[in-house]
């Protein structure tokens, strides 16, 4: 009986802690997205997610373990959701939209990078594997280095994210905008790295601004 009850009694300690580490990455999220990664401290979270500051140090010691557990979660994301089935130029619309979308992302990623920090592997490593496929493809050009292919596409994306975000554009100009940056992302492909011939209606879309 006694072993018993002290399962008991252990299962809500282990979900609470679990609920509140959530509870403060989410409070995090919000954060980078709102103010950047130089707003992201363990009091400012705590306060954000209404839980007290010893709390928050149980689970993360000081901002760069916190950083860095912001940025796992977006790893876990990118690697969740460019793990769908798509075409080259339906993939390169998603990548596009979906930084677009989460300039948080782009920010952490950024502080990572910045501070020395190998941030986002297992994202990276997925979009890599990605390219790497695409390279071996019969489609493709010879000799592509696609981990640099892929830095080419990935900083270009965060940038952008960051810059339209920065201009104080309507939703519908950035639109606008967005559409006309992945047009040309997908012609730096089509005509650097790809066979355009095997091509056919990636070509036709880069050639006529209207299309997307």
């Amino acid at each position: 009986m006694p072993t018993r009850s002290t399962g008991t009694r252990q299962r809500p300690l282990r979900s609470d802690a679990q609920q509140s580490r959530s509870t403060l990455l989410s409070a995090a999220r919000e954060l980078v997205s709102e103010s950047g990664p130089e707003a992201l401290t363990v009091a400012a979270v705590a306060r954000r997610a209404g839980l007290n500051r010893s709390t928050a140090y149980q689970h993360f010691r000081d901002r760069q373990q916190l950083a860095k557990a912001v940025a796992n979660e977006f790893a876990q994301d990118l690697q969740r959701v460019f793990s769908e089935p798509r075409d080259f130029g339906a993939q390169v619309d998603f990548f596009v939209d979906y930084f677009e979308e989460h300039p948080d992302i782009a920010r952490i990623w950024m502080f990572q990078l910045l501070s020395g920090e190998a941030g986002l592997t297992r994202g990276w490593r997925g979009y890599v594997a990605a390219l790497e496929r695409l390279a071996r493809s019969k489609r493709s050009r010879d000799h592509i280095d696609a981990e640099m292919l892929g830095v080419i596409g990935m900083t270009s994306a965060l940038v952008w994210s960051l810059m339209t975000r920065g201009r104080g554009a309507s939703a519908s100009e950035r639109r606008t905008r967005t559409d006309r940056f992945a047009r040309e992302l997908k012609r730096l492909f089509l005509y650097g790295a790809l066979r355009p011939e095997c091509w056919p209606a990636l070509a036709a879309e880069v050639d006529d601004p209207g299309r997307r």
